[in-house]
């Protein structure tokens, strides 16, 4: 791509992104009517969903750890997810006026996401070793997949102690209207209603234009980089970083404006954590590279807004919140380009 002219980089850039977003688009609705067919709970279709909606972003964090540029994959993710709680949470809650939300299932996703992103920061910034990471996040993320397919019934039948049998319960029940939730979303944009397997045999074709799209957008980005004397995790996690989240940033700002708060908080710290599960944890274990590929403050940054996040969402996330989350990834932004 070095001999290209800089339009004709710009022009690839641009058309490898639409592509992407788009076919991830088709990827969401397919995933999400598959889960449904198969009569899965709503906890996990949502799950699912968010896993679909951030194939841009771990795609091109996989694409650049293996063309060579850890930097910049490990940026995509980290500043991925610093977008997703500044405008995901703030740009709902700025739209609708307010997000409400059900505490007991924010509770347990902002848990798991908080929990991991410190596991996978100290691995990538080489604190700990790798294996540790690796145990500090199963010891949270299976037990949440298993809570995800476990029912309300089930779960209040556990031989755990009744306060937090009940607070898991209840918890489940919100998971399965959160996913409904989704499910109706994703309906009024346009999925076909039923149990039509058309958007399922899109899934494949879907997943091969977000990977080639992906190796485009990324190559495009890191030779623009370099030839403007761009960092390379800068280049990861501002443009790319921002550039393969809008969809979700969308999607957020379309839940909250029908009222679905809760669906739009979860699926926020849902895709921070499988972006970190499918973007660092799992391509760290080949590409070891990736270990001090970001500076400690990146990773202070994300914990950081993922409280402040937690603790506006306790007391009421509205537009005052909101703004405050803006002005952090702005002061987040600012903050990369000056030390980048």
């Amino acid at each position: 791509m070095h001999v290209l002219s800089t339009g004709i980089v710009i022009g690839i850039a641009v058309v490898a992104l639409a592509a992407t977003l788009g076919a991830s688009e088709v990827l969401v609705r397919g995933v999400g009517r598959l889960a449904r067919n198969l009569g899965l709970l709503g906890g996990v279709v949502g799950l699912i969903v968010a896993l679909g909606a951030d194939s841009p972003e771990i795609s091109s964090s996989v694409s650049a750890v293996a063309s060579g540029s850890a930097a910049t994959a490990a940026g995509v993710v980290f500043g991925s997810n610093v977008f997703n709680i500044a405008f995901l949470l703030g740009g709902a809650a700025l739209a609708a006026g307010e997000v409400r939300i059900r505490r007991s299932v924010v509770v347990v996703d902002a848990g798991v996401a908080i929990v991991v992103t410190l596991a996978m920061g100290l691995a990538v910034l080489g604190e700990i070793p790798i294996a540790v990471a690796w145990i500090l996040m199963l010891l949270v993320f299976i037990p949440y997949i298993t809570f995800l397919f476990l029912s309300p019934t089930t779960i209040a039948q556990l031989p755990l102690p009744s306060r937090i049998s009940t607070f898991l319960a209840n918890a489940s029940r919100e998971a399965g209207v959160e996913g409904m939730e989704i499910e109706a979303e994703l309906e009024d944009l346009g999925a076909p209603p039923g149990r039509s397997w058309v958007p399922v045999a899109l899934i494949v074709p879907a997943l091969a234009i977000i990977v080639l799209g992906s190796i485009a957008l990324v190559g495009s980005a890191v030779t623009l980089g370099r030839r403007w004397g761009v960092a390379s995790v800068l280049t990861g996690v501002v443009a790319l970083a921002a550039a393969t989240s809008l969809p979700n940033a969308y999607a957020a700002v379309r839940l909250a404006m029908d009222g679905r708060g809760t669906a739009v908080v979860s699926a926020t710290f849902n895709s921070n954590t499988l972006n970190l599960v499918a973007g660092i944890a799992i391509p760290i274990l080949v590409f070891p590279s990736l270990r001090g590929s970001v500076p400690t403050s990146y990773v202070v940054w994300l914990l950081l807004m993922s409280l402040l996040a937690l603790i506006l969402l306790a007391r009421g996330l509205r537009r005052g919140g909101a703004l405050l989350l803006l002005s952090a990834y702005g002061a987040f932004v600012v903050y990369a380009i000056l030390t980048g």
